[in-house]
């Protein structure tokens, strides 16, 4: 369960961040969509096969136990959450930058 406190806390801090700098971070529905969609199938197609190569492995502790497939359900939330949170970051740096050049 560890694991998902974690990503909880992340996720609302990356969204605090996130609608605090009121930064969009996509242009469109489109752009949206196959961003989320690619990220989420490469991870699950990466972490499938590192699982399988024994590259790494989730114990028991830690985790709620539900799998889908090889990956633990927390590891999908990571899938999303990391790429969330970097463009959550990137989208406030260019706004931070931007904002220092008009001063």
């Amino acid at each position: 369960m560890e694991y998902l406190i974690i990503e909880i806390i992340l996720a609302v801090l990356f969204f605090i961040i996130h609608k605090s700098f009121n930064v969009k971070i996509f242009r469109s529905r489109k752009q949206f969509i196959v961003f989320w969609t690619l990220i989420f199938l490469f991870g699950i197609v990466w972490d499938q096969y590192a699982v399988i190569r024994g590259h790494w492995l989730y114990p028991g502790k830690g985790i709620l136990g539900i799998f889908i497939g090889k990956i633990p359900l927390e590891d999908y939330l990571f899938m999303v959450l990391i790429p969330y949170g970097i463009l959550v970051a990137y989208q406030v740096s260019n706004k931070l930058i931007d904002g220092r050049k008009n001063k």
